[in-house]
């Protein structure tokens, strides 16, 4: 069975159809990878998969249930988790504050006075388990401002790992970061795709080809196709989508 399946999810925005009768199906324990041009739609499918945007039409399955008309903490609850295009952190708050925000939205611990401390410790292990797979443990004590704009990413993703996703949302994890910032996360999300399902938007087409188990490319706002990354490289329709004729190479 999918782990998502989309059936004719529509997004109009007065006469702009951003979104348009697109089906899409991600399998379970893949990185599945979703690109296309600038102003393609992914990111308002991304919104519509979360919650944070109601479909115009269509209907959304997660895990096996309709999710269509469910808001966005009932998801989360669900196992569904996002990152954004724009960093979303606490800047004055450390790595393991952020992260123990995460796991305490999750847990629904409060912090007040008579709080158990064994439970309080019990957040504060799980944020470190997670620093740790994100490689930032010795940036544990560190406030966000001071982290570099590539740690920043890893952190994002972090809150988003927080919530134990079933499948994971990523949306353009690599933007603005350097080549060696972009390796790290590279090796970041294989590292998660080994026991995570990973949905994943990119510009970056070397990490997308290298990542992802399928791909598939949406064009104003359909998927035009979907398939193994070998299968998509040599796609004549994804070609003239990325480079208007047949010719180059993705």
């Amino acid at each position: 069975m999918s782990l998502l399946v989309l059936e004719g999810l529509s997004k109009q925005f007065g006469g702009l159809a951003a979104v348009n009768n697109c089906h899409l199906q991600v399998e379970a324990g893949q990185i599945h990878a979703l690109i296309g041009p600038n102003g393609a739609g992914k990111t308002t499918l991304i919104n519509l998969i979360s919650g944070a945007l109601p479909p115009t039409r269509g209907r959304i399955y997660f895990d096996g249930q309709e999710i269509t008309s469910l808001p966005q903490h009932r998801r989360v609850r669900l196992g569904l988790a996002r990152t954004f295009q724009i960093t979303n952190l606490y800047k004055n708050y450390t790595v393991l504050e952020n992260l123990e925000l995460a796991v305490q939205a999750r847990l629904g611990s409060s912090f007040r006075f008579w709080q158990p401390v064994s439970r309080e410790r019990g957040l504060r292990e799980e944020a470190e388990k997670v620093s740790e797979l994100l490689g930032l443990s010795a940036r544990n004590h560190t406030p966000v401002a001071q982290l570099s704009h590539g740690e920043q990413r890893q952190l994002e993703v972090g809150l988003a790992l927080a919530c134990q996703p079933k499948l994971l949302l990523l949306d353009e994890p690599m933007a603005g970061l350097g080549l060696e910032e972009s390796e790290r996360m590279v090796e970041l999300i294989a590292r998660l795709g080994q026991s995570l399902s990973i949905l994943l938007i990119e510009h970056d087409m070397n990490a997308v080809f290298r990542l992802s188990a399928r791909i598939s490319v949406l064009v104003y706002g359909q998927v035009i196709a979907s398939g193994p990354p070998e299968e998509i490289r040599a796609n004549p329709e994804v070609h003239k989508a990325y480079l208007g004729d047949e010719g180059g190479a993705l």
